[in-house]
């Protein structure tokens, strides 16, 4: 009889503890979907060239790293700059010198986390530029026809391109990325000259819509 209890009380307390750890994971995931990150990915076309005195800025504890998933000889061809948001507007940049002539991508997103698939970790983001080189509609305030930021590869929808001035850091016009759907723009860069990409982040508060 008293093995009988011993082993109900046992099952009860496993039961217990797997129910508050499962509460506890799923807090953990929220609480990571809210430690949202701006990045800026900045890569050479057809990873023809590599980009050396790679660093990183801003108004946020920023880091830069290359791209490890890549086969050694295109790492140093791709760099990625990121750091943590805020309900703020919070500045990121990042420097680089091509040591070949030809094209740059500039990618805004977010960063990319564990739990991915379950959540999207939304970040607004404003008022990029380039210096040293030439960008377009870097303030996202031109709209094409279609009514995306001009100048600009997005697959985001019109509800995720903020054009009332009500989230821009400056202007009208902000727009609202996450790790799978970037701004992506192409740039024509010098050998051996210095650029900086610049651009604003900020969380989107309780937003956490779909594409």
């Amino acid at each position: 009889m008293w093995t009988i209890a011993i082993v109900v009380c046992v099952i009860a307390v496993a039961a217990a503890v797997f129910f508050l750890s499962s509460k506890s994971k799923g807090t953990d995931i929220d609480q990571v979907s809210r430690e949202r990150s701006g990045r800026i990915d900045i890569y050479s076309q057809d990873m023809e060239f590599k980009l050396d005195d790679v660093k990183s800025g801003g108004t946020i504890n920023s880091k830069c790293d290359y791209a490890h998933w890549l086969q050694a000889q295109d790492q140093n061809k791709y760099w990625i700059a990121e750091g943590q948001v805020t309900d703020k507007w919070e500045n990121l940049w990042v420097e680089f010198t091509p040591k070949a002539a030809g094209y740059v991508f500039i990618n805004l997103r977010g960063s990319y986390y564990d739990d991915l698939k379950e959540h999207r970790h939304d970040v607004w983001v404003d008022d990029c530029q380039l210096d040293g080189g030439l960008l377009k509609n870097g303030d996202f305030e031109m709209i094409d026809p279609q009514g995306k930021p001009a100048h600009w590869g997005w697959g985001g929808t019109k509800k995720r391109y903020s054009i009332d001035g009500s989230e821009a850091k400056n202007g009208r016009c902000c727009v609202l990325v996450w790790h799978d759907i970037p701004l992506v723009q192409r740039v024509e860069v010098k050998a051996n000259v210095k650029y900086r990409v610049s651009a604003w982040f900020k969380g989107p508060g309780g937003v956490r819509s779909g594409a």
